[in-house]
């Protein structure tokens, strides 16, 4: 309404658009826990766990464990490592530990150092393996255990 005084109400946030940060020159030690996404541009050391996306600018460090559905680093991260999703290593970052992801993606210069394993493929063999020791105790009766 034209004149009116009354404000709008302001929309509630979402968590696609919700972002804890740890700012440049800002250190955090212990746990943070969140629903929503994080950016480190600061230095976070302890254990950070988020359902959204955890994005390391360039002057960003992690020291200890991170899990999250997605992450994006440019700068620093140590520890373990543990990425649902998809995993992007930006041209400047340096990463070293046990990593664990969904999908990776490497820029050119990236470093990473330390023990990789891509788990989605790791649980598709391990399904496939109990669905065929499966369908062969159903065939003959007998049931067969697999050794992964």
């Amino acid at each position: 309404m034209i004149g009116s005084t009354k404000k709008s109400p302001r929309p509630e946030p979402t968590s696609e658009n919700v972002v804890n940060r740890i700012a440049k020159g800002t250190s955090f030690e212990g746990v943070l826990r969140s629903e929503n996404n994080v950016r480190i541009d600061g230095t976070f050391e302890g254990e950070l766990v988020t359902k959204g996306r955890v994005v390391v600018g360039n002057s960003g460090k992690i020291k200890g464990t991170v899990t999250c559905a997605h992450c994006e680093t440019e700068g620093e991260m140590e520890g373990t490592i543990v990425v649902h999703e998809l995993f992007v290593l930006k041209a400047s970052a340096k990463v070293h530990g046990d990593i664990q992801y969904g999908q990776l993606s490497v820029e050119n210069g990236a470093q990473a150092t330390g023990s990789l394993h891509l788990t989605s493929k790791v649980k598709d063999i391990q399904s496939n393996t109990t669905r065929e020791a499966n369908k062969e105790e159903s065939k003959s009766g007998v049931r067969q255990t697999a050794a992964v």
